[in-house]
């Protein structure tokens, strides 16, 4: 699959529902006030970019947002004593919204890298030697598969995630290049006694690196 869950879509773009409401309330003379446009209008609006990219930061905003936009409505219910739809259905979007994105599944969707599947390159399974640098310490690992975006490398040396590595690929052919030089950062670590290792994101790889990747997938090396 690589698309991103249709319910995931539906319930971000719920969020649309507050600047449409907010439009519709300028267009009936409804006075303009900056706090009306921060609540309504912007805040919502970088929360369901937040969503729909799956990021930490958009999880933990929804969390804010939520209660900031729910204290603030209670605020204009309390006062104004009327408008008990808006309330209403603004409460429906809480509850929805709530209950899908604090699911375990999905919530693990934002947390966990290697769920984010259509943000993941195809991988090839490989069976190359290796050398990896990290903190002035060489090791000698199997690159198990590889794809444009990082590669598996199976090691009994196990790093820390988000620590930086050095990657030295070694071709069996020359291609545009006889070794792949290339900077990458362990993103997870796999403790499994037959699949022991880290998974590795390159970090900014050059546009040789990755064509010598691509003919190295495509000749089956």
């Amino acid at each position: 699959m690589v698309k991103r869950p249709i319910l995931l879509l539906v319930a971000s773009l719920l969020f649309l529902y507050f600047p449409a409401e907010w439009g519709f309330k300028l267009l009936r003379s409804y006075p303009f006030r900056w706090l009306d446009l921060v609540f309504y209008a912007l805040l919502p609006l970088m929360l369901l970019v937040g969503l729909i990219r799956v990021t930490k930061v958009g999880w933990y905003t929804m969390i804010a947002i939520i209660a900031l936009l729910g204290i603030q409505d209670l605020n204009v219910y309390y006062s104004s004593k009327g408008q008990p739809w808006s309330l209403l259905s603004h409460l429906a979007i809480y509850l929805f919204s709530l209950s899908y994105f604090i699911n375990p599944r999905v919530r693990h969707l934002y947390f966990d890298p290697k769920l984010r599947w259509w943000r993941t390159k195809p991988r090839f399974e490989t069976y190359l030697p290796m050398i990896a640098q990290r903190n002035n310490l060489w090791d000698y690992p199997v690159m198990k598969n590889i794809s444009e975006g990082g590669c598996f490398i199976e090691t009994q040396r196990l790093g820390s995630v988000a620590e930086n590595i050095q990657l030295s690929i070694p071709l069996p052919i020359p291609l545009s290049l006889s070794v792949i030089e290339i900077e990458g950062e362990i993103r997870w670590i796999s403790h499994a006694p037959n699949r022991t290792g880290m998974g590795i994101q390159f970090k900014k790889p050059t546009q040789t690196d990755l064509f010598a990747i691509r003919e190295l997938v495509r000749l089956g090396l």
